[in-house]
């Protein structure tokens, strides 16, 4: 499969799970359940080391399966591993998410993309990957996730340098337009193959270069992942859904 598939793909879906948020907060919430707010609001929890969530996403240009193992998740730094299939091959990723807080929303600041497939007569071939935001990519509140919050994503300018194992280094630099979040609902019970879930529902954005999908999103209030997403197109037509298929390890 096109190395460049398997990078926006690994990267989306780390992006909208929600970061880590403060560290403050978060030295007291090592792993467990969360913990709730009362009223609308949520406050997330760490990801156990070890879970493991397959996913399904029903696109246009293809169906695609992977598999996230969450290997460790700390307030400012998640690392995982990925396994994606589709119709083209099969490939591995290990991925690492740095971030920070910046006033009262997390954002992304730093991922790094280790990409190992299989190509034909070339055998096995490694890409890394490094995406930096300037500024830092606004993804979401930083404490309690409420119903009616909303978040301004800021414009950024977006660097990836790639490194294959074959063939010389690459850098790109995007500018990444502005967006706006909104949290939909905090307890939002959605049945997706993996099982039910209680759910916190957001509205935000993928962004690449000057185009913006809009994405719905909801994530596990027990396990902190995303267990279903929807992309919308600027004419409100569904261009993909992703959803958890199988759980395990939490």
């Amino acid at each position: 499969m096109p190395i460049r598939r398997l990078l926006v793909l690994c990267l989306l879906v780390l992006t909208l799970v929600p970061v880590a948020e403060g560290q403050r907060r978060r030295r007291a919430v090592r792993s467990g359940p969360a913990l709730v707010t009362p009223g609308q609001c949520h406050t997330f929890g760490l990801v156990k080391a070890g879970l493991k969530a397959t996913y399904l996403t029903n696109a246009q240009g293809g169906d695609v399966n992977f598999t996230i193992t969450y290997i460790s998740d700390a307030p400012t730094e998640t690392r995982t591993t990925q396994t994606v299939t589709t119709a083209q091959g099969n490939a591995e990723a290990e991925t690492v998410v740095t971030g920070e807080i910046v006033g009262n929303l997390r954002a992304i600041k730093h991922v790094f993309v280790r990409t190992v497939s299989i190509v034909p007569v070339i055998g096995r071939f490694t890409t890394d990957v490094d995406i930096d935001f300037v500024p830092s990519l606004a993804a979401g509140p930083a404490a309690g996730w409420c119903v009616g919050n909303t978040w301004q994503t800021a414009p950024s300018v977006q660097t990836i340098m790639t490194r294959p194992s074959i063939g010389p280094p690459t850098t790109i630099t995007n500018n990444l337009i502005g967006s706006e979040g909104i949290v939909l609902a905090v307890d939002d019970v959605i049945q997706v193959p993996a099982g039910e879930f209680h759910t916190v529902k957001y509205r935000g954005a993928i962004v690449a270069g000057t185009g913006v999908s809009t994405a719905i999103t909801w994530v596990s209030k027990e396990h902190n992942i995303v267990v279903r997403q929807d992309t919308v197109d600027a004419g409100g037509s569904v261009t993909s859904v992703t959803r958890l298929m199988e759980l395990s390890g939490g």
